[in-house]
């Protein structure tokens, strides 16, 4: 049974040396991170399931979900919980068929609400927004102002997740526009204390659901 997602979600980039991203990705699961995603950047060679197939041991080792990007074929490889999709030419009942009905799938969406929509309707687990501010580790993503994401928390009760330019200055704000957490990826990749720097993030997520009357935020599989 899938559980509804909140919290601190984490995209590592499967590019970086494999072993600076196994110490982050450790560093940052034990400073509370509830949700792993693997970003669709890895070069198309023998080492890309390795390299999944360490982080997925990671995740399982701390009862984190792992949802793979854009690649249902190394979702199912490597036994994924889920899904992370950029595009929408397969519905989440699609994607369960081929990964099982627990699978948990989201889209990355923008300024069209109409996707959000589709996202409720279709079934997904969740949606990301991309990009809340400038950031080069999604420079493919149009700018999304808050306004927009005020208005998607009142088309669907899934969870919303935010990425893009997210640090430590600004968390806040963006959780308070009624996102259910943020998708973090420099801020923690980039840190000299991972560790430090998701706890920070998890402690400005806590206190922002909990403001808001969610209460502790819980992504991890029960």
């Amino acid at each position: 049974m899938r559980r509804r997602l909140s919290g601190l979600y984490f995209v590592v980039d499967p590019t970086m040396p494999r072993e600076r991203l196994l110490k982050v990705l450790g560093a940052a699961l034990r400073g509370g991170v509830d949700v792993v995603q693997v970003w669709a950047a890895w070069k198309r060679t023998e080492d890309s399931r390795a390299i999944v197939d360490e982080v997925a041991r990671v995740t399982r080792g701390h009862g984190v979900p792992l949802l793979i990007n854009d690649d249902l074929d190394m979702a199912r490889k490597v036994g994924a919980e889920g899904v992370h999709m950029d595009a929408f030419e397969l519905a989440p009942s699609e994607i369960r068929r081929l990964l099982g009905e627990d699978s948990i799938v989201g889209y990355t969406v923008g300024n069209d609400l109409s996707r959000v929509e589709w996202a409720d309707r279709e079934g997904a687990d969740y949606v990301s927004f991309c990009s809340i501010f400038p950031s080069p580790s999604v420079a493919d993503c149009e700018i999304v102002p808050l306004s927009i994401v005020r208005k998607a928390r009142g088309l669907t009760s899934i969870p919303i997740f935010a990425s893009g330019g997210i640090t430590l200055n600004n968390a806040r704000e963006v959780l308070e526009a009624g996102t259910d957490g943020v998708a973090i990826v420099s801020a923690i990749q980039k840190s000299d204390d991972p560790e430090a720097t998701a706890s920070q993030f998890r402690k400005i997520i806590d206190s922002a659901l909990g403001a808001r009357g969610s209460g502790k935020p819980g992504g991890r599989l029960g």
